[in-house]
């Protein structure tokens, strides 16, 4: 049986009557699934309308549309609902409204609800029975509160215990559509009877029909049971997929992380994290611009990625939360779909240490070529301040061949040339000794005026030839102080100085060299009128091959490392130097300050004198160079003693043996037989005893002087040997 009827929306529909409904009796709890609305409104109005018809009371709890479409029907149908209503019998309540008069915090209260009920039926006709119609279960379904729907069904049915009525729930059978509302759904249709399938069920006639369209959903029934088993166990598998790929992700060495459309930082791994030091909301979600220390550097990435680049070892610097800094290499690739940006994976390495490597090689590099630099600009030097002197003593010795009456003053070139080119050896050999602390200090007290004066008078011979002004003060608080340092090496400071200024200061200029005392200090100054050291120049004044002029003349000679070992020196004695000077053409000072000792009893040091040969010595030249060797053998004889010149070392020892010697002079570097094994077969001698053994050599570091006295040599003098130290051995022989 069937009837037409016109839906709210003018879509007239043609349905089955549901004889179900018409079989509802009191107490029976009713629930009709439904596809379409018009369906439902259609079941309802048949139901309303025969109850109403019958002489029963109809109350209708449901939505306003609904409401609207029912009051059509039924009015369609010739029902006066004005009068329905003014007799009681027939009433419409918003479901929404009702169903706030119960819940507590998203779950109904039963005694609310009874007393709700209560109340609506008291207000209604007590004539006939009672139909009542409630989609409040349906919009907590519809809600996602299933839950207490289900638990309101139950109220439902304990109500109906000791009331008396009629009651019908009705559900959109597409609200359970998922694997989860399986169980709910069941659950549902317990809570009720009778169960009334939607109407693509029920719109079948014959009963034939209906057998078919039962098979049909058995069918698929069990197809879908096949595929759901299926598709469960694909979802486990792609779970433990995705579980392991997670785990892969959360424990990766390396930082991951994923962005968003505006650069926005969706997810980090741990490791990325960690590399920056920040909790996960201290970064996930931040903008990543942020954390660029370059925002052009950001900009260039984020270009890229928008022109749907793949990005390999994009180098950025990104800051860290303790402000540190992270060198990093970039990959990343964007996920594009139907052209709009969805997000980019980056994997993010650190190279911090690589690129902090780099900077330190790239430095070093730096370093090594301007070490090189000042190494050939030294070599270059060099060879002009050996060249010089060389030529002088070459040409004065040819000076004298050809002229006797030139004789003397050529002579005395060749002597201040030689000087000149032992003090550049001598100072090449304590940059090296200092530069790897092998020098050792033999300090004693010194009194500050009486040193000065020494050293003053010593260096005369530095300003003689540009005949500068000299000049030396020591204050009366500086008189007396003593200082505890090494005499020689105390010299050697005070003399580079007044050589360096003598060197920097035009003829005429003057050098003033005072002490002074500072509180705990005393301090030695060395002024000159000279060209003055420039603001570049004078941070790095006492570098090793420092120095202001890079001229071809060079016409202040030197080597660049009189200040270093000055700076050096005075350090290795507990004090400070420090260079000043007011510009180019305003002159310099020096300062030296050395730490005063309290109570010690000060030495006078002696100034060196020649001394007078009185007694003729037998003297032995073992070197295998002849000119050499000649020259030492004329300078002794002259000297009044007498010299024997071998130029090897088993003859050397052959005369040994059979004459005795007082001193002998044996070079280290003698062919065959070396100088250390010529001294240790002398010194096995009966005869050679008394004889002062004495290692003339090139070679001036410690290890060579400690080897020549393990040998059995009583002195080492280093090549060439000054006239003073010379006539001082002669001395000792005697």
């Amino acid at each position: 049986m069937s009837a037409q009827h016109s839906q709210p929306n003018g879509i007239s529909a043609s349905y089955v009557a549901p004889t179900a409904w018409s079989d509802v009796s009191p107490h029976s709890h009713l629930v009709q699934f439904y596809e379409n609305d018009g369906f439902l409104i259609d079941s309802l109005a048949r139901w309303f309308g025969d109850g109403l018809d019958a002489g029963d009371t109809c109350i209708f709890v449901g939505t306003e549309a609904h409401r609207i479409s029912l009051e059509k029907y039924l009015k369609d149908r010739g029902i006066d609902l004005d009068l329905m209503r003014a007799r009681r019998r027939c009433v419409c309540l918003d479901a929404a409204s009702t169903l706030a008069t119960f819940m507590v915090d998203g779950w109904p209260d039963e005694a609310r609800f009874v007393r709700t009920l209560q109340e609506i039926l008291a207000g209604v006709s007590r004539q006939g029975d009672r139909r009542v119609f409630g989609e409040m279960v349906a919009l907590l379904w519809k809600d996602g509160n299933r839950q207490a729907a289900i638990r309101l069904e139950e109220i439902w049915n304990a109500f109906m215990r000791t009331h008396t009525l009629s009651l019908c729930c009705a559900y959109p059978i597409n609200s359970f559509g998922t694997d989860a509302d399986a169980s709910l759904f069941m659950k549902v249709c317990a809570q009720h009877t009778p169960v009334l399938p939607a109407e693509s069920y029920s719109a079948l006639a014959t009963p034939a029909e209906r057998l078919r369209a039962v098979s049909l959903l058995q069918h698929k029934a069990r197809t879908l049971e096949a595929e759901k088993a299926g598709r469960k166990k694909a979802e486990k598998s792609l779970q433990r997929r995705q579980k392991e790929l997670s785990d892969f992700f959360e424990n990766a060495v390396e930082g991951l992380q994923q962005l968003g459309p505006r650069a926005n930082i969706l997810w980090a791994n741990p490791a990325q994290l960690k590399l920056l030091g920040y909790f996960a909301d201290e970064y996930i979600g931040h903008w990543l611009g942020e954390f660029y220390v370059d925002r052009n550097r950001f900009d260039e990435f984020w270009a890229r990625l928008m022109r749907r680049e793949l990005i390999y070892d994009f180098g950025a610097a990104l800051r860290c939360k303790n402000g540190s800094i992270k060198h990093v290499l970039i990959h990343s690739s964007g996920l594009w779909e139907d052209g709009k940006f969805l997000y980019t994976r980056c994997f993010i390495r650190d190279v911090t240490e690589r690129v902090e490597l780099e900077d330190q090689l790239k430095v070093r590099l730096t370093e090594l070529a301007q070490a090189d630099q000042r190494k050939n600009e030294f070599l270059a030097m060099l060879g002009h301040e050996l060249r010089n002197p060389l030529s002088a003593v070459l040409d004065a010795i040819v000076t004298a061949q050809l002229d006797q009456t030139r004789r003397d003053r050529a002579l005395a070139i060749a002597r201040r040339q030689t000087d000149q080119l032992a003090g550049l050896v001598d100072d090449l050999l304590d940059v090296g000794r200092i530069t790897q602390d092998r020098i050792a200090l033999k300090k004693e007290p010194l009194l500050v005026g009486s040193i000065l004066r020494q050293v003053v008078e010593e260096a005369h011979s530095l300003v003689e030839p540009g005949q500068h002004q000299l000049s030396v003060i020591v204050s009366p608080q500086a008189e007396n102080v003593s200082i505890e340092a090494d005499p020689a090496r105390l010299r050697q400071v005070i003399a580079n100085l007044i050589h360096n200024a003598a060197k920097f200061t035009p003829p005429g200029g003057r050098i003033e060299v005072m002490a002074d005392r500072n509180d705990d200090e005393a301090v030695f100054r060395v002024r000159d009128s000279g060209v003055g050291i420039s603001p570049d120049l004078l941070p790095h004044i006492f570098g090793l091959f420092t120095q202001a002029e890079r001229s071809l003349d060079r016409s202040r000679g030197g080597l660049g490392i009189g200040l270093t070992l000055v700076k050096r020196l005075v350090e290795m004695h507990g004090g400070r130097v420090e260079a000043k000077s007011e510009g180019l053409g305003m002159g310099s000072e020096f300062e030296i300050h050395f730490p005063i000792v309290a109570n010690a009893p000060p030495q006078v040091l002696a100034t060196v004198r020649r001394p007078q040969v009185a007694t003729r010595l037998r003297v032995l030249v073992i070197e295998d160079n002849h000119d050499a060797a000649e020259a030492l053998a004329m300078l002794l004889e002259l000297y009044g003693h007498d010299a024997t010149v071998f130029s090897d070392g088993p003859k050397a020892i052959e005369a040994v043996r059979t004459a005795a010697f007082d001193l002998a002079f044996v070079d280290i570097g003698l062919p065959g037989m070396d100088g250390y094994e010529v001294a240790r077969r002398i010194r096995k001698l009966a005869n050679a005893k008394p004889m002062l053994l004495v290692a003339l050599t090139g070679y001036g570091q410690d290890s060579d002087k400690q080897r020549a006295l393990a040998a059995g040599f009583d002195e080492h003098l280093t090549k060439p040997v000054k006239i003073e130290r010379l006539q001082a051995l002669l001395k000792r022989a005697r």
